[in-house]
């Protein structure tokens, strides 16, 4: 995350990796790095056009947006809580699927030394 902003509010853009990596085999073995090209129990009909986005895995990284808003900050003892917010891409099913947004709204703390 590159923060942009003021002491009140920050955020910026970050990378959302994807939920499952390059070597996870899905039910019918097929992976990104590892396993089948395509599902074993459709030898015949595999390579078939509405098969391509299960069969074709991807793990790309999207991309997220997360906001912090500063509620309180304590100089003595440099501690710092607020609320944030933060938009980033649900899973893709290895790329089979269209990802959705996703809000994540919580609590952070930190301290400054």
């Amino acid at each position: 995350l590159v923060a942009k902003g003021n002491s009140n509010q920050f955020g910026g853009d970050f990378s959302v990796p994807s939920y499952r990596g390059a070597t996870f085999l899905d039910p019918k073995g097929r992976g990104a790095a590892t396993g089948y090209d395509n599902a074993v129990a459709l030898p015949a009909a595999s390579d078939a056009e509405e098969f391509e986005k299960e069969n074709i895995k991807s793990n790309a990284v999207l991309k997220g947006s997360a906001v912090f808003n500063v509620a309180k900050f304590d100089a003595a003892t440099g501690e710092v809580a607020g609320v944030f917010e933060s938009i980033q891409p649900s899973d893709t099913d290895m790329g089979a699927k269209a990802p959705k947004d996703i809000k994540i709204t919580g609590l952070w703390y930190g301290q400054i030394s």
